[in-house]
């Protein structure tokens, strides 16, 4: 009886808010719910099992429309109406519908930390399920906010040490320029009370809807943030704290050699001795391969794999460098365009 009352209460309150916020957001005009998906609602805390069974597979079938009152219906006493709830929103995500995923995925969110401990198991649950659709959602976001995402190869898995258990199309690393959420938009946000709000975003790459996408990306290796970081400390926290195993790297600017060194991690004596080099970059290009050690990079002296990444910091994507280097005990020069982290 509970679980009625707060579902009838919400939807007086619901209708009545998409009437006051039609003459504001007129293009997108909220319509209240059809009588036939209210009684579904209803439904799902029914004593008859066929009437509940009916309501959770016809549900889904009013995608973003049902997602506010099903979360009031996950607030009431009524444990299977809220597993029901969960599942109808489950099937409206995985339907993929491009008004309605980003909002049941919110939802999910949400519920994931619902105080009922047996609902945000459950939330949990429905989203460990579809991890993989989370994840290529969050790669299409990312880059549509300016990100940039790199993918694993086959050849970087073969030519990379500690990589075997990489597959082919899991992402690698992201990077974040200048251009990362550039520009205004009004995006939809679920409120605390589960109603729909309109907000607008304000420019900036440290836009916490921007960076929740990152969180969702399983195994990141690195995220580069070029051209200095501007995510705030307490973003950077955040992030870093969802993101335990992923190492986080700035760079002065968006030019790139291409390479990694393969003394990581511990003390180079001279120079910087390459490890990977990515093909198609400005190493590769210029000839440079692994098991060279870069001791001079212009007119100026390499120590170690950092002091070679604040050098290039120096120079912008484009810039010709001369490189000298030792192969074989021998020296060698050779000439360098810098490729860009943010056109790869």
């Amino acid at each position: 009886m509970k679980t009625r009352l707060i579902l009838l209460t919400g939807f007086a309150l619901w209708m009545a808010s998409c009437f006051c916020t039609a003459e504001v957001y007129a293009k997108d005009e909220a319509q209240p719910l059809p009588q036939q998906a209210i009684d579904y609602i209803l439904d799902l805390e029914s004593d008859d099992f066929q009437a509940r069974q009916q309501a959770t597979q016809k549900l889904p079938e009013y995608g973003e429309q049902i997602i506010p009152p099903l979360l009031k219906v996950t607030q009431g006493d009524s444990l299977e109406a809220a597993v029901r709830a969960i599942l109808v929103i489950e099937q409206v995500y995985i339907q993929g519908k491009e008004k309605s995923v980003g909002q049941a995925e919110d939802a999910l969110e949400q519920l994931a930390h619902a105080r009922n401990p047996s609902v945000a198991i459950r939330a949990e649950e429905a989203i460990d399920r579809h991890a993989d659709i989370r994840e290529k959602r969050a790669v299409r976001e990312i880059t549509k906010l300016g990100g940039k995402v790199i993918f694993w190869t086959a050849e970087d898995i073969a030519r990379t040490p500690g990589a075997s258990t990489r597959e082919p199309g899991q992402v690698r690393y992201i990077v974040l320029g200048e251009k990362w959420w550039s520009g205004n938009e009004k995006a939809p946000a679920i409120t605390e009370t589960g109603g729909t709000e309109k907000k607008a975003v304000e420019p900036t790459g440290a836009n916490e809807r921007g960076l929740r996408f990152i969180k969702r990306i399983r195994n990141l290796e690195t995220l580069y943030m070029i051209k200095g970081n501007t995510i705030p400390e307490l973003a950077m926290d955040d992030l870093m704290k969802a993101l335990p195993a992923t190492r986080f790297q700035t760079r002065d600017s968006d030019a790139m050699l291409g390479i990694s060194s393969s003394q990581a991690g511990a003390v180079e004596t001279e120079g910087c001795l390459v490890g990977d080099v990515s093909e198609g970059l400005a190493a590769a290009k210029a000839g440079i391969q692994s098991g060279d050690r870069i001791v001079q990079f212009g007119d100026q002296k390499v120590d170690s794999f950092n002091s070679l990444v604040d050098l290039i910091g120096k120079k912008e994507a484009g810039d010709t460098v001369e490189v000298l280097l030792i192969r074989n005990g021998k020296p060698k020069s050779v000439s360098v365009t810098l490729s860009s982290w943010l056109e790869r």
